[in-house]
């Protein structure tokens, strides 16, 4: 591992400060040697009352400014990240295990894309739209709690961060207690870059605590958060009691369909590392396989042989493709999953639940694919988390979309394929992002991405994430 600048204790900023909290402090483990690498320093209601404050002053002057000097210092904040945001990838390593290649360009390079992008899309948003009998204004909503997940821990914060701050809003960044040090040098990078500190508060803790104080804040008016279904419900409960509005991306349980023409060979590898991609840490991975009935046995063998590619190691190895699990107790779940599935019924294609040795203190587990499950059984309905993918036969191209479509979720899905006939069955499917023949959510910074069903709602990204974070008024004269 590299040598990494991190202090004992994360602590939050306000207006760019440090606050160090009467709060527990928390330790943050390596995922990779378990080590502690220093301790998040919980803030508590009086510490996030102090956030809020300070940035609802500072949004009287944010908001006030020109779209164009506020798209301006987004893209300096882009220039300094792209610049100098080395370490933030470093830090996403250490903490959660991230393999350092998919860090490099998930967590510096695409935070960088997703701030240059909205700064130009800015000006796609209809700010004043002239309608039938009013004109429609469309205003910056005030301050955005930005409640992150420790999975993407950089991207998901600078989507919601990049779109607050084009729209006017000012932003508290309530960041993972696994994923602390990465945030804080975020928010550091976006003050060195002219982003005025009342503008981005910084509040560290836990969910429970941090995180709660922060949804149902009255100061707050736009909650966005990313994580699980069921956090994601009590933060939209929270935020229900001030009626501050919520953008929630949530789970997923997303399906690949594979066409009956698709050409497998190509294929199935693409969508195993689809899949795989975080150790299947994503919740736009695609952990379903829906392939054609008649090519079960062929499939199968593609995938074992496709297996031995994906490098299993440490995260800070250039090799790596699977690093480990974000910690034991998370590791733990994923076998859980994988054991109840054999239990279920399932058969291994390839991999299994038992931890690997070999690989470190971290938590390990081989990329595995599970056949013959029901329809209904838990792995091929909940979402697992892990490097755990499911193979759902299908008869007929409605049977494909009716298993594509037959979960709770609707987060992302894949479709493979010839051209045209993708592209029809893309669009029956029930996702709120549907991806035809290997187009990556990464490579299309500016495309809406959220979800439907307990996926959540609400949308990240482009002219529509940018909506997200304002009110409308309707002007009638």
């Amino acid at each position: 591992m590299p040598e990494l600048t991190i202090t004992d204790d994360a602590v939050s900023l306000i207006d760019g400060e440090p606050v160090v909290a009467r709060g527990q402090r928390i330790p943050v483990r390596s995922a990779y040697t378990q080590q502690t690498l220093g301790h998040v320093v919980e803030a508590d209601d009086t510490v996030v009352d102090r956030a809020v404050n300070a940035a609802r002053t500072a949004f009287v002057d944010w908001s006030a400014r020109s779209i164009e000097e506020r798209a301006e210092l987004v893209r300096r904040a882009a220039d300094v990240i792209e610049e100098q945001g080395a370490t933030i990838a470093e830090l996403v390593t250490a903490e959660m295990g991230m393999p350092i290649s998919l860090s490099r360009a998930t967590q510096w390079k695409l935070p960088a894309s997703v701030l240059r992008t909205a700064a130009e899309r800015v000006t796609d948003v209809p700010w004043n739209e002239p309608i039938t009998g009013a004109t429609l204004h469309r205003r910056p909503s005030g301050v955005v709690a930005a409640i992150s997940p420790w999975n993407m821990p950089t991207y998901q914060t600078v989507a919601k961060v990049a779109a607050a701050l084009v729209a006017g809003c000012t932003v508290v960044i309530k960041p993972s207690v696994q994923t602390p040090f990465d945030a804080a040098e975020f928010v550091r990078l976006l003050h060195a870059a002219g982003i005025p500190e009342g503008v981005v508060q910084l509040v560290q803790g836990s969910g429970s605590v941090t995180g709660a104080a922060l949804s149902r804040h009255p100061g707050v008016n736009h909650v966005s958060f990313t994580g699980s279904v069921d956090a994601g419900k009590s933060v939209a409960g929270l935020a229900a009691t001030t009626l501050a509005r919520c953008t929630l991306e949530l789970g997923g349980k997303s399906p690949a369909v594979v066409l009956p023409s698709a050409d497998l060979e190509r294929v199935i590898p693409a969508i195993l590392a689809s899949g795989f991609v975080n150790a299947g840490q994503a919740c736009n991975a695609t952990t379903r396989l829906v392939v054609p009935a008649n090519k079960v046995g062929e499939i199968e063998e593609l995938v074992r042989a496709s297996i031995g590619s994906f490098v299993i190691g440490d995260p800070f190895d250039e090799a790596t493709l699977i690093g480990p699990l974000a910690s034991v107790a998370h590791g733990e779940g994923v076998t859980g999953f994988i054991e109840r599935a054999l239990t279920d019924g399932g058969r291994l294609v390839t991999g299994g639940p038992e931890r690997l040795d070999g690989y470190g203190a971290g938590y390990f587990l081989a990329p595995t694919v599970i056949a013959d499950l029901h329809r209904s059984a838990e792995a091929v309905q909940e979402e697992i988390f892990g490097p755990a993918l499911v193979i759902q036969p299908y008869d007929g191209i409605d049977d494909a979309v009716a298993v594509a479509n037959d979960t709770r979720f609707g987060l992302s899905a894949e479709v493979w394929g010839p051209q045209d006939l993708a592209l029809t069955v893309a669009q029956c499917v029930r996702a709120g992002q549907v991806k035809v023949n290997g187009v990556r959510t990464r490579e299309r910074p500016g495309v809406p991405f959220g979800g439907v069903g307990e996926s959540g709602y609400g949308r990240e990204l482009g002219a529509l994430g940018i909506e997200e974070f304002t009110d409308l008024s309707a002007v009638m004269s």
